[in-house]
C-alpha cells in the first residue's frame, strides 16, 4: 500500500521538476545559435505555415500562393515555447507509459502466482487420485482374501 502513493509522489514530482527544466531549455534556446537555428525556428516556420494553410482553407479562400516566413524573433520565440511544451509532453507520456508498464507487470506477477496456485492443486490431486487407486487396489485384495478364506462355520 505504500508503494501506491509514492509512485504517484514520484510522478507528480516529475511533472513539476519537468515544467522549470523545460523554461531553462527554452532560454538557452533563446541564447544559443545552434538551438534557434536549427532546432526552434525549423519547426515554428513549419508551424506557422500550417496554420496559415489551415486557416485558409477553413475560410473558403483556398491556397495561399506564398506564406510569409515569421520574423528570426517570432520564430525563435515559439520554437522555444513549443520545444518547452514538447518536453513537458514527453515526461508525461513517459510517466504514463512507465505507469502502465508497472501496472501490466504487476498484473503479470498475479497471473504467474494464481498460475503456480493451480498447478499446485492440479498436482496434489493428482497424487490424490494415485492414493484413492493404491486404497482401491488394497481393498480389492483384502475382499478378495475375505472371500477366499475359509468360513469357520465350514470347519466344524
Amino acid at each position: 500500500m505504500v508503494a501506491f502513493p509514492m509512485i504517484k509522489l514520484v510522478s507528480l514530482a516529475m511533472k513539476q521538476i519537468s515544467k522549470p527544466l523545460a523554461k531553462r531549455i527554452q532560454i538557452s534556446a533563446k541564447n544559443n545559435s545552434f538551438l534557434r537555428r536549427y532546432i526552434c525556428m525549423p519547426p515554428a516556420q513549419l508551424h506557422h505555415w500550417l496554420e496559415v494553410n489551415l486557416k485558409m482553407r477553413s475560410l473558403g479562400l483556398g491556397n495561399p500562393k506564398n506564406v510569409k516566413p515569421l520574423p528570426e524573433e517570432a520564430a525563435v520565440e515559439l520554437g522555444a515555447e513549443m520545444l518547452g511544451e514538447g518536453i513537458v509532453f514527453s515526461v508525461a507520456v513517459g510517466t504514463i507509459v512507465f505507469e502502465y508498464w508497472r501496472q501490466s507487470r504487476k498484473e503479470e506477477q498475479k497471473e504467474d502466482v494464481q498460475t503456480e496456485g493451480i498447478r499446485s492443486l492440479n498436482e496434489r490431486v493428482s497424487e490424490l487420485e494415485i492414493l484413492l487407486e493404491q486404497q482401491d487396489a488394497r481393498l480389492r485384495e483384502m475382499n478378495r482374501i475375505v472371500v477366499t478364506l475359509p468360513s469357520s462355520s465350514s470347519k466344524k
